[in-house]
């Protein structure tokens, strides 16, 4: 017992007044420390876990954003035009990219606009792994007129974890 109250000596402010510890010697009991060091690990552990998710939400700021959810509804009725930014390995590979999706890689993406259907009012959705190529790429199609332009919020690490379809080029086998 004395071990812990020693380790936590730096509770007591330098100069101790003639009331004692300026904290109650019943909340250094580990009856209330464990507890309340489980729940400040707990709070930790919640704050990495959503690390990825507070970076979205601060890209996301003022512009327009969908959530997976919003975006599977939205291909329902007239589907939107959605652009894969990630790069073509990653497009074709083994994590898949959204249904009907073009995949113009970001670096690619200022001379591959015209390839872009315009041909009706439609809105455009861009997509990346973690939706920070695709913020940046929202002020190009901004700069163009386009109106109706979103981001995927999280990107396809959102999509995948909410458990959408991803759909995955076979490689066509030799016979």
């Amino acid at each position: 017992m004395t071990s812990l109250y020693a380790c936590l000596a730096w509770l007591e402010p330098p100069a101790a007044s003639a009331s004692g510890p300026w904290i109650d010697p019943k909340y250094l009991q580990p009856e209330v420390l464990v507890p309340f060091g489980l729940g400040v690990l707990l709070l930790l552990i919640a704050i990495v876990l959503k690390a990825p998710d507070i970076a979205s939400w601060h890209r996301a700021k003022g512009k327009r954003t969908l959530d997976p959810g919003q975006l599977e509804e939205l291909m329902i009725g007239s589907p939107p035009q959605i652009v894969d930014l990630r790069p073509r390995q990653e497009f074709v590979g083994h994590r898949g990219h959204i249904r009907n999706a073009v995949n113009i890689p970001f670096s690619d993406f200022p001379k591959r606009l015209d390839e872009l259907d315009t041909s009706h009012p439609r809105p455009i959705v861009l997509v990346d792994e973690t939706d920070q190529l695709s913020h940046e790429a929202l002020g190009s199609l901004s700069a163009r007129g386009h109106q109706w332009i979103y981001v995927l919020k999280g990107g396809m690490r959102a999509w995948r974890r909410a458990k959408l379809p991803v759909y995955v080029f076979q490689e066509k086998s030799k016979h």
